[in-house]
């Protein structure tokens, strides 16, 4: 019987592809691993460079927040005060041309824990670099900084670098995504060999690179406002006047800040102004007339011997509410005035004089003589039943009978004295 044999030499070949073939895969597969990787982490890389970006534009709008609201202060180079915190004028750090973020969380402006680092790779090892300025130069020197634009900046202090890469000067990759997060307000020293200038998006702007030793790779977003367009509106804290030639219409309440007192001192420029106040214990709001605020619910309000204009006007005493009319071009009161008293006197007799208010002059008047009691016997003087009666400057009563001899002692004259307005 014959055996076949079978060679078992291309088995052994065929297995010995088969590893080649494994170990082609698993280099191939590695090779994709790490493409994936790479990509990956390249776009986390992106996420985190446009988070970073979007930090740097809320201390952007923060900072802008700033001028925006105290754009009058800036032109003129006044100290800035906001929620209890003042920036004195200057362009030290710290200082109103030189805000720190820190300041920016204090002064509420839209900040609120902003961490003072950049937290994106070589930024870490610094800050944030703030800068606002009134151009063009010169522009100070017109009333009140009038002239001034408010323009500013805020970039990160160091050099964006990928520490992955050191033989690259600057990040490109993490710019160009800041860039794309900030848009038109954002720019960077790229395109500088020597860095010297920060280029905004698309070549729109460009300015200065405000960071020591100018390096490449800094990234910045600018804010600002004109002069011209901008003073066509109203902002928070704006000191101009509106002057609106028509109704204003409001959903809500109108909060009215400025306190005056009854017959404070105001201008003509503040005519028609509204303010509030306390009067008689009551709230109320005062108008400027022109020269002086008064209440705006119709009753006037004056002193006793004041200056009044419209004869006959009424008026009150603002501590008392005492009634006052307007008479001969002062304030008078109705309190006190006209008959205080009517009493019998005899021959010699001093009447009181009564207490008047001021601008009254006390006066007393014989009103009647009691003939009962001066006519009789012992009176030859009124045995006809005529008398006479008066009274001198020293306020002493008189009563004589009709030949001018002195009445009895019995006669009694009835007197009325009274207040009369001088």
């Amino acid at each position: 019987m014959q055996h076949l044999r079978v060679r078992s030499a291309p088995m052994r070949r065929q297995r010995g592809i088969g590893l080649v073939e494994t170990a082609l895969a698993m280099i191939l597969i590695s090779m994709v691993l790490l493409f994936l990787f790479n990509l990956w982490s390249k776009n986390e890389d992106g996420k985190r460079a446009e988070n970073q970006a979007q930090v740097l534009n809320l201390i952007r709008e923060s900072a802008q927040t700033l001028v925006f609201e105290h754009y009058d202060a800036y032109q003129a180079g006044e100290d800035i005060t906001r929620n209890g915190i003042t920036l004195p004028f200057g362009d030290d750090e710290g200082q109103a041309l030189r805000p720190t973020v820190e300041q920016l969380n204090d002064l509420a402006v839209g900040l609120h824990n902003a961490s003072s680092s950049p937290l994106y790779k070589s930024l870490a090892e610094g800050g944030y670099f703030i800068r606002i300025n009134r151009e063009p130069a010169g522009c100070e020197a017109s009333p009140q900084g009038q002239e001034c634009n408010i323009t500013g900046h805020v970039c990160f202090d160091q050099p964006l670098r990928d520490p992955k890469r050191s033989n690259e000067d600057t990040d490109g990759f993490a710019i160009g995504r800041m860039l794309t997060q900030l848009g038109s307000n954002g720019g960077a020293s790229v395109d500088d060999a020597d860095g010297s200038t920060i280029y905004g998006y698309g070549g729109s702007w460009s300015i200065d690179n405000p960071i020591a030793g100018q390096p490449p790779g800094i990234v910045c977003a600018r804010f600002g406002f004109g002069s011209a367009g901008f003073g066509n509106f109203l902002r928070v804290r704006d000191s101009r006047d509106p002057e609106f030639q028509n109704n204003v219409t409001l959903r809500g309440g109108l909060n009215i800040q400025r306190t005056v007192v009854n017959n404070e001192v105001c201008t003509a420029d503040e005519t028609g102004l509204i303010a509030q106040g306390v009067l008689a214990g009551q709230q109320m709001l005062f108008r400027c007339n022109g020269t002086i605020f008064e209440p705006v619910n119709g009753i006037e309000y004056g002193t006793i011997g004041g200056v009044c204009t419209t004869a006959n006007q009424w008026a009150l005493v603002e501590a008392t509410g005492q009634a006052l009319v307007c008479s001969n071009g002062r304030w008078v009161t109705q309190e006190g005035r006209g008959i205080r008293t009517m009493g019998y006197f005899g021959h010699g007799a001093v009447v009181p004089t009564p207490a008047c208010p001021a601008l009254h002059t006390p006066a007393a008047v014989v009103a009647a003589v009691s003939a009962a009691n001066i006519i009789g016997l012992n009176n030859p003087g009124n045995n006809s039943g005529a008398f006479q009666a008066a009274i001198s400057a020293g306020w002493q009563v008189t009563i004589r009978g009709s030949n001018g001899a002195t009445a009895g002692t019995s006669a009694l004259a009835l007197v009325i004295t009274s207040c009369n307005r001088t």
